[in-house]
């Protein structure tokens, strides 16, 4: 496409917290920068990227990209990134701050404020953060001209817990580009199986995030006797590392599951692992849309997910994913057993999950942002929009889940 002029590009700062964790660890907001990023600078707009903390291994698949990100390098507290920002508005005469993080986008609120530049609060989850920032988020509410939440549940978050008003917010799900990673081949996956130590005869279940409490891989362990019972070939792939790896790895040894769970630590090919997977699960206990969830889904992988957050709302009982109670072991071993089992159930939830994944396109997602880029630059208010018909309310579909005694005979149907 023909870009316009650079003096007619719209210029936006997008800042976050961080690229990813200490140790090289990614996470789904990591994926989703390196999705849209670069196509918003190849879509016309004048990008400019930072981030509070420090450099991280993987923004250098962004450089590759051409595209050169800032890292201010403070420390946690540090009022400093204020002052770097509007060093940035000034230096690269910004039009407008697409902030994401609660500390990033506190500190686009303050810095916008300052400089009279309108700012887009950008919420992908719903993950407790302490009392002090809590009050200085919901203190500037009001100076975040428009706020994008990836699901109901997150907007409803902001409404409650955030206090931001909700005529300024709309539901943006994730996009990715689906088609690329449906060309990760069949091959990498027993690539990855061979590499972890799993043969290709054994039920594979994985789940993939930063190994935390509140993605639910404690509840995963649990599960795992009961399915190994009914189903002696199974075994688990736990994707990515973080802080609860060691007390992980620890419940593995007290539940007698050495030799049947494995730890992949930090996955740089997150699409060969869940190529090698024969059932997604997240266990989560909160979600905002997990990219996981929207990478299985595109991979053509069974999901086995709580009910909770964006989960809920993209999946519909066994018809593109299996929901369960959120912690509830035996609920999550009755379900992956199943899909496990029954491949007519696998089949049935992996063709729905390939309709819903046309949803998350990530045209769509981008051609958004370049209107509401478009809108706030030029001191408008941004058009509204129609509700994706795929997205189910989080209501009508946790109403379909049926009590926990009553899951297998659903699913044996």
């Amino acid at each position: 496409m023909r870009h316009k002029r650079d003096s007619d590009r719209v210029r936006v700062l997008f800042l976050s917290d961080h690229f990813g964790y200490a140790g090289g660890v990614i996470h789904g907001a990591t994926r989703y920068f390196l999705a849209v990023l670069p196509r918003l600078r190849s879509h016309g707009i004048d990008l400019t990227i930072a981030f509070l903390r420090g450099d991280h291994p993987a923004s250098a698949q962004l450089r590759e990209l051409g595209l050169e990100p800032h890292f201010f390098g403070r420390a946690k507290w540090s009022l400093m990134p204020i002052l770097d920002v509007l060093r940035t508005i000034r230096r690269d005469k910004i039009q407008l701050i697409h902030a994401s993080g609660m500390k990033g986008i506190l500190t686009a609120r303050i810095a916008g404020m300052i400089a009279s530049v309108p700012v887009i609060s950008h919420l992908h989850d719903q993950m407790p953060f302490s009392a002090a920032l809590a009050k200085l988020i919901r203190w500037t509410a009001g100076w975040s001209t428009h706020t994008l939440a990836v699901s109901r549940e997150v907007a409803l978050f902001a409404d409650k817990s955030l206090r931001i008003d909700p005529s300024r917010t709309e539901v943006l799900t994730n996009g990715l580009a689906a088609d690329e990673i449906r060309k990760t081949p069949v091959e990498a996956g027993l690539k990855f199986r061979e590499q972890v130590g799993v043969s290709p005869d054994m039920k594979l279940i994985g789940v993939v995030g930063r190994l935390i409490p509140v993605k639910g891989h404690e509840i995963l362990l649990r599960a795992m006797p009961a399915i190994l019972e009914k189903e002696p070939s199974a075994r688990l792939l736990i994707i990515g590392d973080g802080p609860e790896r060691s007390q992980l790895e620890s419940r593995v040894c007290e539940l007698g599951l050495s030799g049947y769970v494995f730890f992949t630590g930090n996955v740089t090919d997150v699409y060969a692992a869940l190529r090698a997977l024969d059932v997604c699960a997240i266990p989560s206990l909160n979600e905002g849309l997990p990219y996981s969830l929207l990478e299985a889904l595109a991979i053509g992988k069974p999901v086995v997910a709580s009910a909770v957050g964006g989960l809920a709302e993209a999946l519909r009982h066994c018809e593109n994913g299996v929901l369960v109670r959120p912690n509830d072991a035996q609920a999550l071993a009755q379900a992956l057993h199943s899909v496990l089992t029954d491949p007519l159930l696998a089949e049935t939830i992996v063709h729905g999950g390939s309709e819903t994944i046309r949803a998350f396109d990530i045209t769509s997602h981008i051609d958004r942002l370049i209107i509401i880029y478009g809108a706030l630059a030029a001191g408008e208010s941004v058009p509204p929009r129609s509700q994706d018909a795929m997205i189910q309310s989080r209501q009508s579909v946790t109403s379909s889940i049926q009590p926990t005694h009553n899951l297998g005979r659903l699913l044996s149907k």
